[in-house]
């Protein structure tokens, strides 16, 4: 068995970055760290 000390992070993809967002953060309570343009992809995360 093993213990989980810490995520660094997860990707979910979302119709709605903005919506998704205050879920996580508002809801949830999970803290947002920042924003990226992934320009290869043509995705934000």
């Amino acid at each position: 068995m093993f213990n989980v000390d810490r995520v660094d992070h997860i990707g979910i993809a979302v119709a709605d970055l903005a919506e998704a967002k205050k879920f996580y953060t508002d809801i949830l309570g999970l803290k947002a760290t920042g924003e990226e343009i992934v320009e290869e992809q043509k995705v934000k995360v």
